[in-house]
């Protein structure tokens, strides 16, 4: 691995570790074992690199979205719910992230084209006729219930009673 690719990584690991506010230039050369005079060089910026790394732990929080195909609707929520708990800090700083990309034009548009991807990539998954509209629903639930579980996982809901709010709102059909 290059300099370039040990700062990326650690300044994953602090956003992971620390959250982006509570991130120095200092913590990331720490953690990549990279000079501190780099980060100028290979991204022009702290907050360049942070960004940046914002963006591929989102892209990676997208990637766990997916499903095997055919997998239930209680499987896939099941999965979501455990992995808030098992990597509550990664879907922290992806939380973290969404509130960094009101301040940095760069990080909006990129990270709205990872909700672009996650939406396409569910609604795929969840309907052939409508997969526009099934993915941005569902995109909204996990966002939502990924805060629930990140406020307060002990009262949170789990997946048996998402699956059960979502057959209720389909009128017995989830």
């Amino acid at each position: 691995m290059g300099q370039r690719e040990d700062l990326l990584d650690g300044a994953k690991r602090c956003l992971v570790e620390r959250g982006y506010a509570h991130t120095t230039a200092r913590d990331i050369t720490a953690a990549s074992g990279a000079n501190l005079g780099s980060i100028g060089y290979h991204f022009g910026s702290k907050e360049a690199l942070m960004n940046e790394a914002m963006i591929e732990l989102s892209t990676e929080a997208v990637e766990r979205l997916r499903e095997p195909e055919g997998a239930s609707p209680l499987a896939t929520w099941q999965n979501l719910v455990g992995s808030f708990a098992e990597q509550r800090d990664l879907w922290t700083a992806v939380l973290e992230s969404a509130t960094q990309a009101i301040r940095f034009p760069d990080l909006r548009e990129r990270l709205a084209d990872a909700q672009d991807e996650a939406r396409k990539v569910l609604g795929e998954r969840l309907s052939p006729t409508d997969a526009d509209a099934a993915g941005a629903v569902q995109l909204a639930l996990i966002v939502g219930v990924m805060m629930q579980h990140l406020v307060d996982p002990e009262r949170a809901p789990g997946a048996e009673k998402i699956v059960r709010g979502l057959e209720a709102l389909a009128g017995g059909k989830a």
